[in-house]
């Protein structure tokens, strides 16, 4: 017999534990209770106060962590909307929309009608002793050698044509786009460079071979090949042209998985064995003197290559693979922001040797935080004498989308300052707490000293500026940008390897010279015949590669024979000058990070999430955050080990202009070294001559944010592939999924009447949240079955080949076959149709939705000992379930539902005139009671709840009858009203000596028995109908 744990709640609504309701069973070791006054004049409140907890996936949001919305509005303010699916478009840029969301289908349904609830977003993580196939992530291994079906990533590199026939020349060049392929790759096809030099035409599968693509970015042949396999297409890097790559190749990374996606589909998308990743269209432009944000120098024409994506030293296998993102979701992190220059000397100015000082990161794992704000500091001010050393400053949460003429501020923090004594110390104000899951204990475990403020942000402070160690005159001066991969150069071998070429860690150059000492960006993966692009030898020089006269990049007759570029990797850009986009003021101007299109367009650039996204997941989190192995490296690309640096150091130290009297004249210009040239506004006037000139602001971005999830799956927590007959060391989904009913199990910890993970019927899950459910005593599992429904997300077969075995003898075998005696479980059958009224769209949705939504109904209609099912509580053609319910899946005949009933499944009946119904009210139980019946456990979770918490607040009180009355005098009001209410048919409540004997006096303990009859609900109404004769009298 399962034992029924009681849950109270101190006096700020919180779950605190107590002992077994028989009496050998307590075992009160430490107490737990906050104390308050109690006004017994007043009856306690009959109404629920808690609702449900659902786990799932939503568009936004904190993660991994239970958060408690008391509307639909805030589920949607903090959540975002739920997702109906098939929503297409650029899944890579826009996040995958074409699984629905159907957790947040539930709390939509649950809020219609009641509050609150409680949900925990499920992001990717893995276990401690995760296998190569447990990691959480994604990942398209890349091979070496040099046939077409490698996979890995490659990237599209362009580079300005300039001056390219003269040998030893360095042309600009950048990368346009990276590909990600699966047992394929991306090639170029068109004119070879120095074509005309004896060559003949180029192989067919020729990837590395530099070609010239014209004058303009508008026709780019790509050939898309693999084993048996060539597509073509032409693209443009002009979003207006309608050939622009994004929208002509595929974005979606699940069209590589043919375990969900058609072989028709596939040929669609070019074969549908890569998905088009980052581009970086805006930032490709010419210089135009300056006064752009591109990357390529001025020109007639273009150049392009096709370069593997791939860091390794000597011979050895790939250390960084750059198509390999496997590792659990992270948080989004700025960089360290650092102090103002108080030395006297600007030519010993050095970025990385300022003082760190603290860096924002977001509250919780997840990419939405990075694509939705980012981070300004503003009204910097310096200290005023000995009663004010320290300066003051504000930060700004802001809009990322927004322009600084119409900014959108979401949260403001003003009048902080770097002093850890002070109520304003930026720390306290904003918060620095943090929250991280204990593997070993499996509980999330709190740190930080101060209580965040903000639903977006936490401070990361500096150790020594927390100790109170360092000038009181150091203020938030500069910011380290977001990690990117290093740049690299190739070279035909005249270029010396010196400033400003000193590319040690990423060098490429031709067959028979000597390499630089260190990492190489890229690497031998070749093109098929005689060519390849990177590196294949060793003790850091090259020697043959795969297949004969492996050359590093094809330029016609001869390897790499009058051509030398750089290849660099596009990151956000900063303001270059203050009259850049036309700021309506000096106050309206803020430096740093710049998230518009162009020079003279603020405009939103709709390519910002590719620049913040982490890169290659090998390299440490300290490099994702911008940490001291970045900032030791940044001022030099010789410097450091890693393939990542910080794509800037942005300082106000570094802006110039001229100032008359205190104000500045004309405008003034941004660019890193002016003050180490001592001609900055802060080198000839001090930083204080900065501020005082209304150079007091600057912005940066979060950037190395992720979700952790399988980008190839479009629901990364599907039963069949991701869940079903796994173990957590082999499955992230699994182990995550786990994690998030871990963090709900502790009663002190979250507050539940029910729990569900709607859409997941894997036993795998369902039966632990069916264990957690009975452990807690308190709350109701809906779960889902398997053979209801097979969603498109888990299959690549039509409709009706996915459903064609999804029977209801099929389910009920299924269910029965795990021998499941559970009162604190519930399940249903079949799947629902719901109607999106968002999208204005119809989706399948697991029974579960509908469920919970009825119970919501149900709560708010009448109490939760009432039945949820039947015409008058669980009609969802009569919006029982708070959302529209269209259809079901399988309409059940009379047979069904007995087949179903018998096996405890509730079935959702279609009536021709009633409509769909809920159509019993049965828990997971196999052992007849009264508590085989969903009313009845809701009941006990409601008395149980109540009666504790009125138990709670004679804690610590005198051990004698006074106090015993005082409970039977509050806990009998209670039960009454229930009675009242038909709950109840019966009740008895004893408290005396009988129960509370001397020996548990002794031992502290209170002892009572409550007696309850609950009121069972009509199922079965059986009438005879009796036909009489004529002369038959109905007197009696």
């Amino acid at each position: 017999m399962h034992l029924l744990t009681p849950r109270i709640r101190d006096n700020r609504g919180e779950n605190i534990s107590m002992a077994d309701n028989s009496s050998r069973k307590f075992k009160f070791i430490s107490p737990g209770v906050f104390v308050d006054e109690i006004d017994n004049s007043q009856l306690p409140a009959i109404p629920s106060e808690v609702g449900p907890l659902i786990i799932g996936r939503t568009r936004k949001g904190p993660a991994n962590k239970p958060v408690t919305v008391n509307s639909y509005s805030d589920f949607v303010q903090t959540f975002g909307n739920p997702v109906a699916g098939n929503e297409g478009g650029d899944v890579w840029r826009n996040g995958d929309l074409n699984a629905p969301t159907y957790g947040a289908f539930a709390a939509k349904a649950w809020l219609a009608n009641n509050a609150p609830l409680t949900f925990i977003r499920a992001l990717g993580d893995q276990a401690a002793d995760a296998t190569a196939a447990g990691q959480a992530g994604w990942n398209l291994d890349a091979t070496e050698g040099i046939s077409l079906d490698q996979g890995g990533s490659y990237a599209l590199v362009i580079w300005n044509s300039g001056s390219s026939d003269a040998h030893g020349t360095v042309l600009s060049g950048a990368i346009a786009a990276q590909f990600y392929c699966q047992n394929s790759r991306v090639l170029l096809s068109g004119t070879e460079l120095n074509s005309g030099a004896g060559a003949s035409s180029p192989p067919s599968a020729q990837g590395s071979t530099v070609y010239q693509i014209g004058s303009s970015l508008n026709n780019i042949k790509l050939r898309f090949t693999a084993s048996g396999m060539l597509h073509e297409e032409i693209v443009s890097l002009n979003s207006d042209q309608p050939n622009y790559i994004r929208r002509v190749l595929n974005t979606d990374p699940s069209i590589v998985n043919s375990n969900i996606t058609s072989t028709s589909t596939q040929n669609y998308y070019q074969g549908g064995k890569y998905f088009l990743g980052e581009t970086f269209e805006t930032r490709l432009g010419a210089q135009a003197s300056g006064s752009s944000l591109g990357l390529l120098g001025d020109g007639s024409g273009y150049l392009a290559a096709i370069v593997p994506m791939v860091q390794k030293s000597g011979a050895s296998t790939f250390e960084k693979d750059q198509a390999n993102f496997k590792a659990p979701a992270r948080k989004g992190s700025t960089g360290w922001f650092f102090s103002q220059d108080l030395g006297n000397n600007p030519a010993n100015y050095s970025v990385k040797n300022m003082q760190k000082l603290f860096r924002i990161e977001a509250l919780t794992a997840g990419e939405n935080f990075q694509r939705e704000i980012k981070i300004s500091i503003s009204n910097i001010k310096a200290g005023q004498g000995d009663f004010q050393e320290y300066g003051s400053f504000s930060l700004l949460v802001r809009s990322i989308s927004d322009t600084d003429n119409a900014q959108l501020i979401i949260e403001r923090y003003d009048n902080l300052n770097l002093n850890p004594a002070s109520e304003n110390y930026i720390a306290n104000q904003i918060g620095d707490k943090y929250v991280e899951y204990d593997k070993n204990t499996n509980r999330n475990v709190e740190y930080g000293e101060f209580e965040n403020r903000s639903n977006y942000i936490r401070v990361v402070m500096d150790d020594d500026i927390a100790a109170g160690i360092g000038e009181t005159r150091l203020l938030p001066f500069g910011v380290f940008g977001p990690p990117k991969y290093r740049d690299a150069l190739y070279t035909s071998g005249s270029i010396a390897f010196s400033s400003p070429y000193a590319f040690t860690n990423n060098a490429a150059i031709p067959v028979g010279s000597a390499l630089p000492a260190g990492n190489v960006l890229l690497t031998n993966v070749a093109g098929g015949g005689s060519g390849s692009f990177g590196l294949n030898g060793n003790a850091g020089n090259l020697a043959a590669g795969a297949g004969a006269g492996t050359i590093l990049l094809r330029t016609g007759a001869v390897a790499g024979v009058g051509f030398s570029g750089s290849i660099q990797f596009p990151s956000v850009p900063v303001r270059q000058t203050s009259v850049q986009a036309a700021p309506r003021s000096l106050r309206s101007t803020f430096w740093g990070a710049y998230t518009g299109r162009a020079f003279n367009n603020a405009n939103y650039d709709l390519a910002l999430p590719d620049y913040l996204r982490p890169r290659n997941m090998n390299y440490s989190d300290g490099n994702q955050y911008n940490d001291a192995a970045d900032i030791s490296g940044f001022e030099t690309a010789a410097s450091g080990t890693s393939g990542l640096t910080n794509a800037w150091a942005f300082s106000l130290d570094d802006v110039r202009g001229t100032v008359t009297n205190g104000l500045l004249s004309g405008s003034a210009v941004y660019r890193y070294g002016f003050r180490a040239a001592s001609n900055s506004i802060s080198a000839v006037h001090g930083y204080t001559g900065t501020l005082d000139a209304g150079i007091d602001r600057f912005t940066t971005v979060l950037a190395g944010g992720s979700d952790g999830y399988n980008k190839t799956e479009r629901e990364p927590f599907n039963n069949t592939s991701a869940l079903n007959g796994k173990t957590e060391a082999n499955s992230y989904a699994l182990f995550s999924l786990r994690k998030s009913i871990n963090i709900a199990a502790e009663p002190e910890t979250v507050q539940m009447n029910a729990i569900s993970i709607p859409g997941v019927w894997a036993p795998e899950v369902t039966g632990f949240l069916l264990d957690t459910a009975e452990d807690r005593g308190d709350t109701l599992a809906i779960v889902d079955l398997q053979y209801a429904y097979t969603p498109s997300t888990e299959t690549n077969a039509s409709p009706a080949a996915a459903n064609a075995g999804n029977t209801p003898a099929a389910a009920a075998t299924a269910l029965l076959g795990r021998s499941i005696n559970n009162s604190y479980g519930a399940a249903y059958y079949p799947w629902v149709r719901i109607f999106d009224n968002n999208t204005n769209q119809a989706l399948w949705a697991p029974p579960s939705v509908a469920a919970i939504g009825v119970l919501s109904n149900t709560d708010r209609v009448d109490a939760p000992w009432f039945a949820p099912a039947g015409f008058t509580r669980g009609g969802l053609s009569e919006g029982a379930a708070g959302i529209p319910v269209l259809d079901v899946s399988r309409r059940l005949t009379s047979d069904n539902r007995d087949l179903l009933y018998d096996a405890n499944i509730n079935p959702i009946a279609k009536f021709p005139a009633e409509g769909i119904v809920v159509f019993g009210q049965k828990t997971l139980q196999q052992t007849a009671s009264a508590l085989d019946r969903i009313n009845v456990r809701r009941l006990m979770i409601f008395l149980k709840r109540e009666i504790s918490f009125i138990a709670s607040r004679l804690l610590f009180g005198p051990n004698t009858s006074a106090t015993w009355d005082r409970f039977k005098g509050q806990a009998t009001p209670v039960l009454d009203a229930v009675q009242a209410q038909f709950g109840i048919e019966e009740f008895r409540l004893i408290l005396d000596e009988s129960t509370t004997t001397p020996d548990l006096q002794d031992r502290n303990i209170v002892y009572a028995k409550l007696l309850v009859k609950p009121t069972k609900a009509v199922e079965f109404f059986a009438i005879d109908f009796v036909v009489t004769n004529s002369g038959a009298s109905f007197e009696d």
